[in-house]
């Protein structure tokens, strides 16, 4: 009989120790099961909530079986850390059979037509702003991925106004949100007002405030009115904005004054 009760005990303590999923919640002005599909119909100001994340748009489409919901029309994807607004969203949660490596805590968004992603401001105002033809988002990690025609742009607030520090595009990105570290390749173009770079890959420490940029690497240095005053060329090419500063690694090639 002890050990009865032991078991018994045990099982309790066992299944109080494992972690609830995280609850789904559905908003929207009308609602209906589409018995066929096994797709949960959301229209008119439609939500999905789940750990934090909120899915918006006119019309979602949620499968609890398959563990993936769908949203067309008006969408738009809010976390603490940045919104995504796209002309659809899919959206993919742990047990998935796409994704069948996913943590339980995560979860990946694939944002199509249009989509463009913003950071929420920093303390000092900065933020960045990706946009591309297919941005992809995954939340355990915080990594976003963007492909063809990135567009990646370094915005402040400064009062009402909302400056333009720097834009860099490419054709394929890879940006790690909590480190603020991102990765550009392909036919790569950075330009800002003092500064402008080119080459096939771009590796951007924001925190740091340096870059490097990598094969048929170019740096352009502008004068007051935005025309060259110097060029350095080079295999691999690191510059740190702070302190407006180029260092030339590899086989590097250099011009002073116009080019």
């Amino acid at each position: 009989m002890k050990w009865l009760i032991f078991l018994v005990c045990a099982g309790v303590f066992e299944a109080s120790e494992k972690k609830a999923e995280p609850r789904v919640v559905t908003r929207s002005l009308y609602s209906w099961f589409d018995q066929k599909a096994g797709d949960l119909v959301l229209k008119g100001n439609a939500s999905i909530e789940r750990d934090g994340v909120i899915l918006r748009a006119e019309e979602i489409y949620y499968n609890e079986a398959k563990k993936e919901a769908f949203a067309t029309n008006q969408t738009r994807l809010e976390s603490k850390e940045f919104n995504l607004e796209a002309g659809q969203l899919k959206v993919y949660l742990p047990g998935n059979r796409t994704f069948s490596q996913m943590l339980e805590n995560d979860m990946v968004v694939i944002a199509q037509k249009a989509p463009r992603l913003t950071e929420k401001p920093g303390p000092d105002g900065a933020y960045s702003q990706i946009t591309a033809v297919e941005i992809k988002f995954f939340k355990a990690s915080e990594k976003v991925e963007a492909f063809e025609n990135v567009r990646m742009l370094q915005l402040k607030n400064e009062g009402l106004t909302v400056v333009e520090e720097m834009v860099v595009t490419g054709a394929y990105l890879e940006y790690l949100h909590q480190q603020k570290k991102a990765l550009v390749k392909q036919d790569v173009k950075l330009s800002s007002k003092e500064l402008g770079a080119e080459g096939q890959r771009l590796i951007y420490y924001q925190k740091d405030g340096r870059f490097y940029i990598v094969d048929d690497a170019r740096v352009f240095q502008y004068d007051e009115n935005g025309k060259v005053k110097d060029t350095v060329a080079g295999n691999k090419i690191l510059h740190i904005l702070k302190e407006k500063r180029t260092i030339l690694m590899g086989n590097v090639e250099g011009t002073l004054g116009p080019n």
